[in-house]
């Protein structure tokens, strides 16, 4: 059976970011600068593929492609349920975005990450049944706001 490149990718993807949450883990200290270079690369990683998924959410559902937005939905809610292993303790140093406040209330960005895993699940699970909408800004805001909320709190603006 041929895997499809995305998968690999993704399987890939998926497994550096457990292999650095582990190290970072085990070794009960600040992460290197190298794990801090990978993490951050990992991060900005799966960030952009999130965005990148949206914007193909938002022309499957003007395209009335109920599979192609789940799909993309999809990829959305698999990087959402890893977002707090991206950010261990302890990293939030060297070229981040990341505001020391993810770590003051972990349990808050835990929780905005969880909505927006449940926002990304609903839209999945609409396109799937056949019952999602066809306005590309309301599909996607409905997972964009969470997206919103969290950047809102705990990402700091871009550097001038």
């Amino acid at each position: 059976m041929k895997l499809s490149s995305t998968i690999v990718k993704r399987t890939l993807s998926a497994i550096a970011v457990v292999a650095v949450g582990v190290a970072f883990a085990t070794a009960g200290t600040s992460p290197s600068d190298a794990q801090m270079n990978e993490l951050t690369k990992q991060r900005s990683g799966a960030m952009k593929s999130m965005g990148g998924n949206m914007k193909k959410l938002g022309a499957a559902v003007a395209g009335g492609d109920n599979a192609a937005a789940a799909a993309a939905a999809a990829a959305v809610n698999e990087v959402a349920s890893k977002i707090p292993s991206l950010f261990p303790e302890g990293s939030g140093t060297g070229e981040t975005r990341a505001k020391p406040e993810i770590w003051q209330d972990f349990a808050d960005f835990r929780s905005k990450a969880n909505a927006l895993e449940a926002a990304s699940a609903k839209v999945v699970a609409d396109a799937s049944g056949g019952s999602l909408g066809s306005d590309p800004k309301a599909v996607v805001g409905s997972i964009g706001a969470t997206c919103g909320a969290c950047h809102k709190a705990y990402r700091a603006p871009k550097p001038e």
